[in-house]
């Protein structure tokens, strides 16, 4: 049986929030532009930047930029409001090149569950186990605090 390469495997990072699903769901992906960090997450960097999701298969998640610029990060691939979210994920990089993120809502007493699931690294070759590393603590800031913070404050 062949071992597995650790260093390519996905990336899962979950928190529970006092909302519920639909309204997790909501504030994650119909509110992306509002908690997604744009001055250390995005291309451009910079005070006026915006990102948003275009919430349909075929979709895109992307950038746009002070200048007009718009960088396009992944597309949509599934939505389930209130369940599941998918996307693919090459920001700066060429869409031969992405990953696939998942985020399930799961109802969790009054409250949810949200979980994200980050993987394909194959797509990425030679430094897809260098950029995997980067991406743990990133998504431990954008989810777990930036998504978070957002999505308490709805409540």
């Amino acid at each position: 049986m062949a071992e597995r390469d650790e260093s390519l495997a996905p990336i899962v990072r979950s928190l529970e929030l006092p909302l519920g699903p639909a309204m997790a769901f909501e504030c994650f992906a119909g509110r992306f532009g509002e908690w997604w960090p744009v001055l250390t997450h995005s291309l451009a960097r910079s005070e006026g930047t915006r990102c948003g999701m275009e919430l349909r298969e075929g979709g895109r998640v992307v950038e746009h930029a002070p200048g007009g610029e718009e960088q396009v990060w992944g597309s949509v691939t599934r939505v389930e409001p209130g369940r599941r979210l998918g996307f693919t994920w090459h920001p700066g990089r060429e869409p031969e090149s992405a990953q696939w993120v998942e985020v399930l809502f799961e109802p969790l007493g009054p409250g949810s569950r949200v979980t994200l699931r980050h993987g394909g690294w194959e797509a990425l070759g030679e430094i897809a186990p260098i950029l995997r590393r980067e991406y743990v603590p990133g998504w431990r800031y954008v989810l777990g605090d930036c998504f978070a913070a957002f999505a308490r404050e709805q409540k």
